[in-house]
């Protein structure tokens, strides 16, 4: 049984209960074991919190039993094998009825890579990790500071792959919301894995970062259309620009693909989107249909084409960097020019209004005077004006948060 407890007809006062109900976010600790040592180590510094835990722990988000509760999670740093340790300093009484959150098992149920409770056995899988190398095919290298990174992609006809990815993806259900696994034998994924790696005098080991998995879909009349599905770098390494090289990876290694006609995304969070976006101004800046002079003119067919061309970039989505990088080329200062941007951008948010109001008057012949007139009131042009001014403003603002970013490498 998960969550607060219901004890009635037991002798356990309900005060008593909620102290051994525990706040499950505070009670998990993540942490990366490169050595044996780190086992035993107390650095707040390397330990992160998981951001959901409704997906283990039930809607409530709390473990009924213990008083004190540690729950300590060790992963490998490259093939991420896991140790879990659980500690506490009370637990509820035997005499009490219902029993405590069988901890161990809520976890194994949504761990299908499993996990040990020995720390010896972890021991000598921390010394295997040693040995641990990427799965997939070397696509990308890059440098940040004095750190190596490598970028590999994969599809699970190899099983190491299936076997790595999913070990990797218990990190879903702890930081994406809402998340489930993906099929590890379905052939149409493809995923691109992002590894630190790091020279030990030598010998070289590797820390895995991140993912991006896509699912290939197919376009008529004989093409494929991926759609990227889930994208998560590590806590430790986040806010380090990782996202947007991994991105920018898999554009890179599939842009000669004319088989392929686009990139889609499934419900993408808005962090997701503002990394999508910043990723698409930094490959269409370049492109020749949207340079400034032609960006003032509006948008165009040839924007649409080359955008998706070049770097795989869907209409909509190249619409969406249109606006920015023309806001970015526009004289804010000049009254007139800064009222054509805003101009042209809420013609294009108020789109959706003006089919509303087309298929509203097909509703005249169903609908009789008083009903009508209530439904057009309801849709009101004061309504309306308000709907696009805040819309307009939420977007420059994400807009804004773009450009700004965009300055510190695009001169």
């Amino acid at each position: 049984m998960n969550g607060i407890a219901s004890l009635s007809g037991s002798t356990f006062e309900r005060g008593n209960r909620e102290k051994f109900v525990c706040e499950a976010e505070q009670a998990i600790n993540f942490q990366f074991a490169e050595t044996y040592e780190d086992l035993q180590s107390d650095d707040e510094y390397k330990i992160f919190k998981p951001e959901f835990t409704h997906q283990v722990f039930g809607d409530n988000e709390v473990i009924f039993g213990y008083k004190g509760l540690k729950v300590d999670i060790f992963f490998t740093v490259g093939s991420l094998k896991q140790f879990v340790r659980i500690n506490y300093t009370d637990r509820v009484p035997q005499s009490v009825i219902v029993e405590p959150d069988n901890i161990l098992k809520l976890l194994m149920d949504q761990t299908p890579s499993g996990f040990t409770t020995n720390e010896t056995d972890f021991a000598l899988d921390i010394e295997k990790d040693r040995q641990f190398k990427p799965p997939g095919t070397l696509i990308a290298c890059y440098q940040i500071e004095d750190q190596n990174f490598e970028i590999y992609s994969a599809t699970f006809e190899n099983k190491e792959v299936q076997h790595y990815h999913n070990r990797l993806q218990t990190f879903i259900l702890w930081y994406i919301d809402a998340a489930s696994f993906i099929d590890s034998e379905d052939l149409s994924w493809k995923i691109y894995y992002l590894f630190e790696k790091v020279t030990e005098f030598d010998s070289v080991r590797y820390r895995s970062i991140g993912f991006l998995s896509s699912y290939n879909y197919y376009h008529y009349p004989n093409g494929t259309r991926p759609r990227i599905s889930q994208v998560l770098i590590l806590p430790p390494y986040q806010r380090r620009g990782h996202g947007a090289r991994l991105l920018t990876a898999m554009y890179d290694d599939i842009a000669s693909d004319k088989s392929i006609y686009d990139i889609t995304v499934e419900d993408p969070s808005q962090n997701f989107s503002r990394l999508r976006n910043y990723v698409d101004v930094l490959k269409c800046c370049r492109l020749s249909s949207f340079q400034p002079e032609k960006l003032k003119q509006g948008f165009t067919k040839d924007m649409i084409e080359e955008a998706r061309k070049r770097h795989k970039i869907t209409a909509v989505q190249a619409r969406k960097i249109y606006e920015i990088l023309r806001l970015r080329a526009t004289d804010v200062s000049d009254t007139e020019e800064y009222k054509l941007y805003r101009l042209d951008v809420k013609r294009r948010i108020n789109i959706p209004f003006s089919k509303e109001k087309r298929n509203f008057k097909k509703l005249d012949k169903f609908l009789n005077k008083e009903e009508f007139e209530a439904l057009m009131n309801s849709k009101s042009a004061e309504n309306q004006h308000e709907f696009l001014q805040k819309s307009y403003k939420e977007l420059e603002e994400e807009y804004r948060k773009v450009i700004e970013r965009l300055s510190a490498h695009v001169s």
